[in-house]
């Protein structure tokens, strides 16, 4: 479980324009994004859950259970299952953490020592998203590594 508030010390100035938090997918949309905190809930297309400027504060929780396929030192492969929720809020006084997006789903890890971690995971959202009425149940999701995305 995760929480993420970026408060401010002036309030005539605000909360900077950088470093939000963007909440969606698994942060592997193709580009680099400079001061940005992006944060993967699978399930969910990239930076779906967020404004277009970023939120000032986040939470995310995670459940993921692993099972090992193979354990040799050359390859090692797991298949998971994983439960998630999470959300963004503009302002502090917004926040709620309870009342966040869900999404389950089921993915496949490969530890190889040339490349690292490479992963594949199926998710599919629970929660219809109001701003985003067209948005598919579920999709695949690629992540490279062990901690993009996470808070």
């Amino acid at each position: 479980m995760g929480f993420g508030y970026l408060g401010h010390y002036n309030s005539q100035i605000g909360t900077a324009p950088v470093e939000r938090f963007f909440l969606g997918g698994t942060a592997l949309s193709g580009f680099t994004y400079i001061a940005r905190e992006v944060i993967s809930l699978r399930g969910y297309p990239d930076q779906s859950l967020s404004p277009v400027s970023g939120a000032a504060a986040v939470a995310k929780y995670s459940f993921e259970l692993r099972y090992p396929i193979t354990l040799s030192q050359m390859t090692t492969i797991y298949g998971l299952g994983f439960f998630e929720a999470g959300k963004t809020w503009g302002a502090g006084k917004d926040i709620n953490p309870f009342q966040v997006f869900h999404s389950t789903g089921i993915g496949l890890r490969v530890f190889l020592p040339a490349f690292g971690m490479l992963g594949i995971d199926y998710g599919w959202r629970l929660n219809d998203v109001p701003f985003a009425p067209n948005m598919p149940k579920g999709q695949f999701h690629f992540t490279i590594g062990m901690n993009i995305g996470e808070l």
